[in-house]
């Protein structure tokens, strides 16, 4: 539990920062665009929450990396395969020119990374004739990478209605750390909560007066 208090708190600080932050000479962090329809705020919030979230996962893996250095070392490396989403989804909310397609691309190449990285990969489902397909490489590479832009895509979809992604995300990363701890891949459980207190300490600003958004 300690690298979910860790992850919460710094993330309740940091975000805090980008909030204050963009009210003074960060105001390019600001989405001046409040008519698209999934926006609901009616004057310019920043929309980088991913900053926030970001800075306590790297203070999560920081921590796992002296407390548990097998568990530290493959969130690390989870988090460089992040390097390519995150970075396209920031410098789309600062810049507003990054096309959605770029940044769906940019996700399924941090999918990619992680499939060749750390061999996460997709290898039942527990659907008849689909598990046989699994069973060649091709076809697990191909569902991963579907699996992990169509998570990612669906949490941006919902993302600009005040914690209803945030609490979405905190739900399944609690469902993914529960089963984690009970079937004893601890390294699971110990990433889930840390993206759980990173999620729940960008909510607190998000969340009922929408002063942020992922």
């Amino acid at each position: 539990m300690q690298v979910l208090f860790l992850s919460f708190f710094v993330s309740v600080l940091a975000t805090a920062w980008v909030v204050h932050a963009s009210r003074g000479r960060a105001g390019f962090m600001l989405d001046h665009d409040v008519s698209g329809p999934q926006k609901f705020h009616a004057f310019p919030v920043p929309r980088v929450g991913g900053i926030g979230i970001v800075l306590a996962l790297v203070a999560s893996c920081v921590f796992l990396l002296v407390a548990h250095p097998r568990y530290g070392r493959f969130a690390g490396l989870l988090m460089l395969c992040a390097i390519p989403a995150f970075g396209a989804g920031l410098i789309e909310d600062v810049t507003k020119v990054v096309s959605p397609a770029k940044r769906l691309a940019a996700t399924v190449v941090s999918a990619a990374l992680a499939f060749w990285l750390l061999d996460a990969r997709i290898t039942h489902s527990d659907i008849p004739g689909l598990d046989t397909l699994l069973q060649y490489l091709p076809v697990s590479f191909l569902l991963t990478l579907l699996a992990v832009a169509g998570i990612a895509n669906s949490v941006n979809i919902i993302d600009g209605f005040n914690g209803l992604a945030a609490m979405c995300v905190v739900i399944m990363l609690a469902a993914l750390a529960y089963v984690g701890f009970q079937t004893g891949d601890l390294v699971v459980g110990e990433m889930a909560l840390a993206g759980a207190g990173a999620v729940l300490g960008f909510f607190l600003w998000n969340f009922p007066l929408g002063l942020i958004f992922l």
